[in-house]
């Protein structure tokens, strides 16, 4: 796994730490401890296993208030912000896979709701409390974004482009896009994750946009969140193959 944010080679170590601070908030957040272990791998467990407990309502109540709030901050910078985007982008490389597999895979995470798909999201990053599902095309998502202090709810509709910034590359085979929007339909962004064949693997380069007036810490932070999901959803994708082969 090769991963690069403007440019720059992320180790597995920066990852490591950066998981563990992201940890520590999450369960903060819950009203739980930090457990005494020194494992990431472990920690990341422990916490998907806590999260795995709640139900959709009973995490969604625990969470109610600091989404309130969130929701309001971003209604008002998508208002302020019009059409204007800032662009989080994390570039991935995975050897053992092909972009179809890639594809494929991503899209039954966030558009198929089972037990295992919601073990795998909630393990993919620990600022993820909730990726649900819903219809054939629209996923409801609960996490925190880039360094906010609070975790934020929208719902993505894929296929739907109404809006987006960031160019389609067609040298790039395939693509998970849609638009991102609030409750009550605002308008807050969106994503274009576009993935291509390389002699060895796959290259993934994704993007997400952020209303303009979202603070540019925030939007750069959220860099290690997309290098974070989107390595281990690779990395799982590619470990399942090769228990099939």
């Amino acid at each position: 796994m090769k991963i690069y944010i403007d440019g720059n080679d992320i180790s597995k170590e920066e990852l490591t730490k950066w998981k563990r601070e992201r940890i520590k908030k999450v369960l903060s957040t819950l009203g739980h401890r930090e457990p005494e272990l020194n494992d990431t791998d472990t920690m990341i467990k422990k916490l998907t296993e806590l999260k795995m407990i709640y139900s959709y309502k009973e995490m969604h109540d625990k969470l109610k208030s600091k989404l309130r709030l969130s929701g309001m901050i971003m209604s008002v910078c998508a208002a302020l912000s019009g059409d204007r985007r800032k662009f989080s982008k994390t570039d991935l490389y995975l050897e053992g896979i092909t972009a179809e597999e890639a594809i494929k895979g991503i899209d039954s995470f966030m558009l198929k709701q089972s037990h295992e798909n919601d073990q795998v999201n909630l393990s993919a990053c620990p600022d993820h409390y909730v990726l649900r599902p819903l219809g054939e095309n629209e996923l409801e998502v609960i996490e925190t974004t880039g360094n906010s202090p609070f975790p934020v709810q929208f719902f993505i509709v894929f296929d739907d482009e109404t809006g987006l910034k960031t160019p389609r590359d067609s040298s790039y085979q395939y693509q998970s896009v849609g638009v991102a929007r609030m409750k009550d339909g605002t308008v807050i962004g969106g994503v274009r994750h576009q993935f291509k064949n390389t002699d060895k693997g796959v290259e993934v380069r994704t993007s997400v946009e952020f209303p303009a007036l979202c603070p540019t810490s925030l939007v750069k932070a959220h860099q290690m969140h997309l290098a974070c999901e989107f390595s281990y959803w690779l990395q799982w994708i590619k470990d399942q193959k090769n228990k099939n082969c």
